[in-house]
């Protein structure tokens, strides 16, 4: 029995880095797509753009990267691909994450953008292991600042424009109030 284990355990020790070298010499993979692209994302005034979002039952990603773009202070017509690129390259979108302006964006991708663009500082695990949407989202509802529910679901325009408000107290000021996030003292970055 323990003969059969050690040949299984030296087996297992020889063939380990055989795998390991085989699996780094695929091909990377392909770049993601950003479907619709060249949909126009137009520069409404803030109250327009939240009025308009607030009535829809789910906000698309396309909206999205509008309404984070306007928080950041980025308010110039711009196409869909063009703000993936500018979100590309401030590095507050996955690398990994493809695009569709029509598909509903989740919160586990908005509580990463947010996180990302507001340099929000996370927990011991975003610490440790770096923000993805799971551990992004677990921090902002934590914080009182997104509603419960799981990183894939999709995010109500009420939802958002709350999420909006929220995250553009806490650009101007440092600190989500306590009325915004409904925790006593409110909570600062």
């Amino acid at each position: 029995m323990v003969a059969k284990f050690v040949r299984e355990m030296r087996w297992m020790a020889l063939t380990a880095p055989l795998a390991l070298l085989l699996a780094a010499c695929q091909a990377p993979p392909p770049a993601p797509a950003i479907v619709n692209g060249p949909l126009k994302l137009s520069a409404q005034a803030s109250a327009e753009y939240l009025d308009r979002i607030s009535a829809q039952s789910h906000v698309g990603e396309a909206e999205a990267f509008q309404g984070v773009l306007m928080v950041l202070g980025v308010n110039r017509d711009m196409t869909f691909e063009e703000a993936v690129k500018l979100l590309r390259q401030r590095k507050l979108v996955g690398e990994d994450w493809d695009f569709r302006a029509d598909r509903p964006i989740t919160k586990g991708k908005v509580a990463y953008l947010f996180y990302k663009a507001l340099s929000i500082r996370g927990g011991v695990t975003l610490t440790l292991l770096g923000p993805n949407p799971w551990y992004c989202l677990k921090e902002l509802q934590y914080r009182g600042w997104m509603t419960p529910g799981m990183s894939y679901n999709s995010v109500t325009g009420m939802e958002f424009v709350a999420i909006l408000a929220r995250m553009d107290e806490l650009r101007q000021t440092g600190k989500v109030s306590e009325v915004m996030s409904g925790q006593e003292g409110g909570q600062g970055l």
